[in-house]
């Protein structure tokens, strides 16, 4: 789940291995004397394998995010849950979860202390932690954009970040090639060298004078579609360029013509499946990440028809991960010319012009299709679709702000089946205000049933990586550091657990259940730096239980790290009711 070529590691990749494969030290299982003694290793086994969870989620929950504006296109933050109709498939649904969301505060920085003597443990700090504001992904579609189009946009966005970056932020620059990219960080310097690296970078090169000359929306049209002037103007011009117009060859030019087209449409497809790849592991990226989360997608648009499926799931995944994707043409101000420009070759079948003019309007709704990508993008995950204009700095200033105020409305569709259908989805308002609605259009439903062990194991990774705090399990949480050294320090994390409220299933006079704590580290950026895994198994005695009820459980986790500030989250779920717990401290080990 990596980028290529970029300096960073893939995080939930890194959580993935953990949980798959358990190597990393084992947590020390602190149990009181008493209660050790008489559990003994049949009644308490602490194992490293890889846990089976049984999280009581819904599989089929479905996420749209809704901006309301007034007339004026002023966010509207008044509105509650009793306010939304939705719909799905004309349907009236039932709305399970609500949230109203706003940009977060501005974090700021920790006061420094005064280093403390070497030998003596150190607790967390009762400061707040300096995390992030927001991060923001400046993605550049150098597979399909042309060099005039990146010097533009990438001037402005220059400019644009120079201006309206705050302390805390992270701005990061991404490509669809994968080469030439900055991960998250607040040096400018860092982030001005990889916009002025930007370059073309296309998968597959194009042929500088094709014949026939088929484009790719032409190119759908004949392989998929069997549109019979797509495939009439395509063979007349190849009978015109590569057979002198001779009639004979008539056939020879229609199995020609749709050998072009199937590899234009195949040039077309890999380009595109790149730009998404790199967009989708870029969502994924973000959703591992504290504070608001948004794209700038800069992109001259490309064809999506065979791809909708796949835009479906990054949309999703987006949602999910509470990333808005913002979208920028980078054509601008764009007036297509029928059948090319000057530098392009035209094919001209004097016998048909008929032809000639269906061509030419194609050619126009090719680039409407074109656009259409970046429209949904935007449309779906509440983010702002710049178009139409060459004030690219505008165009940054709205596509860089923040979103005062949107709603994430939640619902359950009965009987979902997996058959990969297309569902509509309607959100409106119960008022008569003069409100207008942005809003999700539509989801596909999956291809196939779902594996229920990938999502657990997704949703643990889920709860890891958020910065909110879950309340499952009654948990308590500290932290201490010795000072090895001036460059190293070891940091234990004891995370407290009260059985009271864990629920265990009886079986054959046992009590039985399944814990899992997992610490994980995060650094001043919010990147994650490492992290450790427990699984704990019950099988206890109804005295053994009283005696833990009593006392709780402690756990143990040690790090080896260098001085600095650091986030440290501690989840802890059982098994059996899918209860979860996950709790923030911060630290910082002075220098």
């Amino acid at each position: 789940m990596g980028f290529r070529g970029r300096a960073f590691p893939s995080l939930a990749a890194s959580v993935t291995r953990l949980l798959q494969h358990a190597s990393l030290v084992a947590l020390a299982l602190c149990l009181p004397a008493s209660s050790a003694q008489d559990a003994g290793t049949s009644e308490v086994k602490s194992q490293e394998t890889e846990p089976s969870f049984k999280l009581q989620v819904q599989r089929n929950l479905v996420v749209v995010r809704v901006v309301v504006r007034d007339s004026k296109g002023r966010p509207v933050s008044n509105l509650r849950k009793d306010d939304f109709r939705l719909f799905d498939n004309g349907k009236p649904q039932g709305i399970t979860s609500f949230t109203v969301e706003t940009p977060s505060k501005a974090a700021t920085a920790p006061q420094s202390r005064p280093q403390a003597p070497d030998t003596e443990p150190q607790p967390e700090t009762a400061t707040a932690p300096f995390t992030p504001l927001r991060y923001l992904a400046a993605y550049f579609d150098d597979v399909h954009a042309h060099y005039e189009d990146l010097v533009r946009t990438r001037d402005a966005a220059d400019r644009y970040l120079v201006a309206a970056v705050r302390p805390g932020d992270r701005v990061g620059v991404f490509t669809s090639s994968g080469q030439n990219m900055q991960d998250f960080t607040d040096d400018l310097q860092k982030v001005h060298a990889a916009l002025f690296g930007l370059r073309p970078r296309p998968i597959v090169p194009d042929e500088m004078d094709p014949c026939p000359d088929v484009f790719p929306y032409q190119a759908y049209l004949i392989v998929e579609q069997r549109d019979s002037y797509a495939i009439d103007e395509a063979t007349l011009e190849t009978l015109q360029c590569r057979y002198q117009g001779d009639t004979r060859f008539l056939n020879q030019a229609q199995q020609d013509a749709e050998s072009e087209a199937v590899r234009v449409l195949t040039r077309d497809e890999s380009q595109s499946q790149y730009s998404f790849r790199e967009l989708d592991q870029l969502v994924r990226r973000m959703g591992t990440l504290p504070g608001q989360r948004h794209i700038i997608f800069v992109s001259p648009g490309f064809l999506t028809e065979t791809q909708k499926y796949t835009i479906s799931e990054i949309i999703d995944r987006a949602l999910r991960n509470k990333v808005i994707v913002n979208t920028f043409d980078s054509k601008g101000l764009f007036a297509p010319i029928p059948l090319g420009d000057a530098s392009k070759r035209v094919l001209v079948v004097p016998q048909r012009p008929d032809l000639m003019g269906h061509k030419a309007q194609d050619q126009l709704t090719s680039y409407q299709r074109d656009v259409e990508v970046l429209a949904q993008l935007a449309y779906d995950t509440g983010g702002v679709f710049f178009h139409n204009s060459n004030d690219y700095d505008e165009g940054f200033r709205k596509t860089g702000a923040l979103v005062e105020t949107y709603y994430v409305l939640g619902f359950s569709p009965q009987n979902l089946k997996p058959d990969g259908r297309f569902h509509t989805l309607k959100v409106s308002l119960a008022g008569s205000e003069r409100l207008t609605v942005q809003a999700r259009r539509g989801y596909f439903a999956p291809k196939k049933a779902q594996d229920l062990a990938a999502l657990e194991k997704e949703d643990l990774e889920g709860a890891i990586f958020s910065q909110d705090e879950l309340n499952g399990l009654p948990v308590d949480v500290h932290t201490q550091f010795f000072k090895v050294s001036e460059r190293d320090t070891k940091l234990s994390v004891i995370a407290h657990l009260d059985l009271h409220l864990v629920r265990f299933r009886k079986e054959q006079g046992r009590n039985l259940n399944n814990l899992t704590f997992v610490t994980a580290l995060f650094d001043r950026d919010g990147k994650y730096v490492t992290a450790q895994q427990k699984r704990l198994e019950f099988h206890l005695r109804d005295s053994s239980l009283e005696r833990l009820s009593r006392s709780g459980i402690t756990t143990k986790a040690s790090f080896d790290v260098p001085p600095g500030t650091y986030l440290v989250r501690e989840v802890v779920r059982d098994a059996e009711a899918g209860q979860i717990s996950g709790l923030n401290r911060t630290v910082e080990i002075p220098y």
